[in-house]
């Protein structure tokens, strides 16, 4: 008999599995239909899994491909950051001020989001108690919708407020926090005292708390706006993750793999950046999400090989990088991997805190600055240090833009193999520490193609590159844009990006086929 199972309903045997998580057997689609309501809770390639460290978490519950949808989940929780440009609390879109709520005054879109579901309730619970808003400020990040998301939570239903309850807080760190006591008063105070709510600072506070830790930020043509997803939030964190995520037009989270993940692997995120060093991360993360990251790239003081946190030797003739003895304790040393020179900790955390400040105070109106910082520093620091990527990242954004006076057509032929040159550098840095179908290269790519083909575009013109070599470079740069107006599709701004830069090369690759 060949290989197979039997159906869960009526046991007879077969080898027809479940298409969503391959792990269950139907003999037909009848049975499948009417066995859906029981297996759908359990239908994704993934579990939660315990851990002492980690915590609750994600695992593979079989091999997952790249590319591969792992989890569609509507949120439970969806409304304004804590501070927020005027947004309509209907639907989270971008609000003019032009049509406030008749019951509450709170700034909403239309008509049609007065009776929104999203805002019903706040909205009884503020005109029982007499509030109104006083938005009078446009397009400004404000703390006045700094209640509103932690409200919601706290009026959802019994059933979900449990599920709500059960999401990781870390409140205790968060008490330490200049934040807490901020919230404590626009929060917690406005709630007890001016809607009158039975509940204590605790109570209030967890629910920020929650909502902090395990938010993820949405978008919504200009506004910003935040989401909470139970299942997907559980997902352990990992300075080089294999998974991205996106939104689809209800809201709901779409969770990909980047990579192939085998069965048994941790579903990993990361809200850091790829280009950050180990300190710029975790000290990002502790204050963020209150965890201190212990992950293999954190523990690597090479970072994978990266050297992201590199600094040269300054002992004559070394040509050795100073590196932490011990990335995962702030005050360890640091010592060069060739000489073994060391340096405390406070030394080397100085030093990169005035390279930090150079970088926030340079005009970044154009290319010069970030060009003379590149040449300065070149013997400096690591050729891939994460300050050394970060500027050349900004370079290769400003190589190619018409808003800087830099556009395609302007730019020098140096110029454009220099952006060239950083794009495809960028890129295999992030073969290593964002590999696979990411947001970044993604990015990356809506910088690259464009400049791979105006550079054809020329070299053809001038008899330099044959019809052929010239339709190859265009053909792949085709494919790369499809795919990365296809990761970046709910992201306005880039999205449109990538969709402009595809045109053009289609454009391109139809006058090519008629030269």
């Amino acid at each position: 008999m060949s290989a197979g199972g039997k159906c869960v309903v009526c046991s007879q045997h077969t080898e027809r599995k479940c298409g969503g998580c391959k792990s269950v057997f139907y003999c037909g689609r009848e049975h499948q239909k009417s066995h859906w309501s029981t297996h759908r809770p359990e239908c994704r390639p993934v579990r939660v899994h315990e851990h002492p460290v980690l915590g609750r978490h994600l695992v593979a519950t079989r091999d997952i491909k790249q590319g591969e949808l792992i989890i569609r989940e509507s949120p439970l929780v969806i409304g304004p950051k804590t501070v927020s440009t005027p947004i309509c609390l209907g639907c989270c879109k971008p609000a003019d001020l032009s049509y406030p709520c008749p019951g509450c005054a709170w700034p909403l879109c239309g008509v049609a989001c007065s009776s929104s579901a999203a805002h019903q309730a706040e909205c009884d619970l503020m005109q029982a108690k007499g509030y109104r808003a006083e938005i009078t400020v446009d397009n400004q990040p404000l703390p006045d919708y700094a209640f509103i998301t932690p409200l919601r939570a706290l009026l959802l239903p019994p059933n979900k407020l449990k599920v709500f309850r059960t999401l990781q807080s870390h409140l205790e760190k968060r008490k330490k926090t200049s934040l807490y006591q901020v919230l404590k008063f626009n929060v917690a105070g406005f709630l007890q005292n001016r809607l009158k709510m039975n509940l204590s600072d605790e109570e209030i506070l967890e629910a920020c708390a929650i909502l902090d830790t395990n938010s993820f930020e949405m978008r919504s043509g200009r506004s910003r706006f935040r989401g909470l997803f139970p299942l997907v939030s559980m997902m352990a964190h990992n300075c080089v993750p294999n998974t991205r995520h996106t939104f689809d037009a209800t809201n709901a989270i779409l969770l990909y793999a980047t990579e192939d993940i085998a069965k048994g692997k941790n579903i990993t995120a990361t809200y850091t950046q790829p280009f950050w060093s180990t300190s710029q991360r975790r000290s990002h993360l502790r204050a963020a999400k209150c965890f201190d990251c212990t992950c293999e790239r954190c523990s690597d003081p090479e970072e994978k090989g990266i050297f992201v946190s590199a600094v040269r030797c300054d002992e004559d003739e070394c040509e050795g990088f100073m590196l932490s003895r011990s990335p995962l304790e702030d005050d360890a040393s640091w010592q060069c991997n060739k000489c073994g020179l060391e340096a405390p900790a406070k030394q080397i955390a100085l030093y990169n805190q005035s390279i930090i400040e150079e970088i926030d105070a340079m005009d970044k109106r154009g290319p010069e600055n970030l060009e003379n910082f590149l040449e300065k520093y070149k013997n400096v620091l690591h050729e891939t240090n994460g300050f050394v990527l970060q500027v050349k990242l900004a370079l290769a954004q400003i190589y190619g833009s018409a808003a800087y006076n830099c556009s395609l057509n302007e730019l020098s032929e140096e110029r454009i193999n220099k952006k060239i040159d950083i794009v495809e550098e960028l890129l295999q840095v992030l073969t290593v520490l964002e590999p696979g179908m990411s947001r970044s290269r993604a990015q990356l790519q809506i910088e690259l193609q464009p400049a791979k083909v105006h550079q054809a575009k020329l070299e053809f013109e001038a008899k330099k590159l044959s019809k052929d070599s010239a339709k190859g470079i265009l053909n792949e740069a085709i494919v790369e844009l499809k795919s990365a107006e296809e990761i970046l599709k709910t992201d306005h701004d880039l999205a449109g990006k990538a969709k402009k830069s595809l045109e053009q090369v289609l454009a391109m690759s139809k006058m090519l086929e008629c030269a």
